[in-house]
Formats: C-alpha cells, sequence, structure tokens
C-alpha cells in the first residue's frame, strides 16, 4: 500500500512502482470483490493519482450491480459515493445515477450489502428523494430483515 505514495517520484523506484501499479490496477475487477484486495483498491482510491483513480472507478462500474451487493465491492462503492475519489467525481456521479433507478434501489434493498450502499446513496441531496420514494412502499418487506430494519428506518425518518 506504500507504493501509491510513492508513485509519483522518479528514478527506478518510481518505474517500479508504476509497473507494480499497473499490474495491480489490470486486476482491479478482481481485486475489488476480495477480502484483501479491495484495501488495496481502498488506497488507490483515496491516494492514487487520479488516472489510477478513474481506472478504479471503471472497474467498479463495470458490474455495478454485482459489485453493489458484494460483501467487499460494496464498501468500495460506498467510499466512491462519499467522495474519497475526488478526482474521480464524475464517475462517481454517474454511478449515483444508475444506482438510484427504481428497479436498482429495489435489488440493492433486498441485498445485505447493497442496503449500506442505499444508506450512502440516500446522503446525496440529488438522490434522497428518489430512494425514499422507492423504498417507501416496500416498507414492510424490508422490515422483516434484521440488517434491512435498522437502515431503512433511518432513511425514512431522514425523510419527513
Amino acid at each position: 500500500l506504500r507504493l501509491v505514495h510513492h508513485s509519483g517520484r522518479g528514478g527506478w523506484a518510481g518505474e517500479t512502482v508504476r509497473a507494480v501499479l499497473t499490474e495491480v490496477l489490470a486486476s482491479a475487477d478482481e481485486l475489488c470483490r476480495d477480502e484483501f484486495g479491495k484495501f488495496v483498491i481502498e488506497e488507490i482510491m483515496e491516494r492514487g493519482l487520479p488516472e489510477h483513480q478513474r481506472l478504479i472507478m471503471a472497474a467498479l462500474s463495470g458490474r455495478l450491480a454485482q459489485n453493489a451487493r458484494h460483501e467487499h465491492a460494496s464498501f468500495l462503492i460506498q467510499r466512491a459515493l462519499r467522495g474519497l475519489a475526488s478526482g474521480s467525481a464524475n464517475i462517481a456521479w454517474d454511478m449515483a445515477e444508475v444506482l438510484s433507478q427504481r428497479g436498482m434501489i429495489q435489488s440493492l434493498a433486498r441485498s445485505q450489502f447493497g442496503m449500506y450502499v442505499l444508506r450512502d446513496l440516500a446522503q446525496s441531496p440529488a438522490h434522497a428523494q428518489r430512494v425514499r420514494q422507492t423504498l417507501a412502499p416496500m416498507a414492510s418487506e424490508l422490515l422483516g430483515s434484521r440488517q434491512a430494519r435498522k437502515i431503512l428506518m433511518g432513511l425514512l425518518a431522514d425523510g419527513e
């Protein structure tokens, strides 16, 4: 992870770091769904160069529906929605637009990890109302889920 901090330095060390980062970024799609790989990807999202951040965001977006419901990748999508990858704000906005579609909200609401993505999506003023309006008719179904109950109650209460 410390290699990311040194990626902008020149010389042979910088070239070596760039080579390692190139290899990591080529595997970003798989790493974002890996229990330990997600930490490497998160570090690059936070401290990597803008082009590295864009590649990570593209990898997350490539299988957005699956990643938003995945135990490890959903964490990274939450980070993106919170704006950690500031060099990729446009991609994060596009992600949020896709995630806030009615069918996607319903799918995420039925997923243990997708509910956390919805919680962060609902923090966006541009998407909060759409999330709440879609979840309200599903409330009785979702209240049966222990994982969803607390998040759902918070989301619906915030909208009142």
